[in-house]
């Protein structure tokens, strides 16, 4: 995944987190167009 994808889907979980109070692995599962791989990718940077 490019740095500059993953650096938006990171942003954005993290914002979804604090507004939606949801886990990061649940909002994760609303992306359906990434792969597994770039969910685990996202997941382990934010982490």
């Amino acid at each position: 995944m490019p740095l500059w994808k993953k650096t938006i889907f990171v942003n954005a979980v993290k914002a979804r987190v604090e507004q939606e109070s949801r886990t990061a692995k649940d909002i994760i599962q609303d992306y359906t167009r990434l792969t597994e791989a770039e969910k685990t990718e996202i997941l382990a940077e934010i982490k």
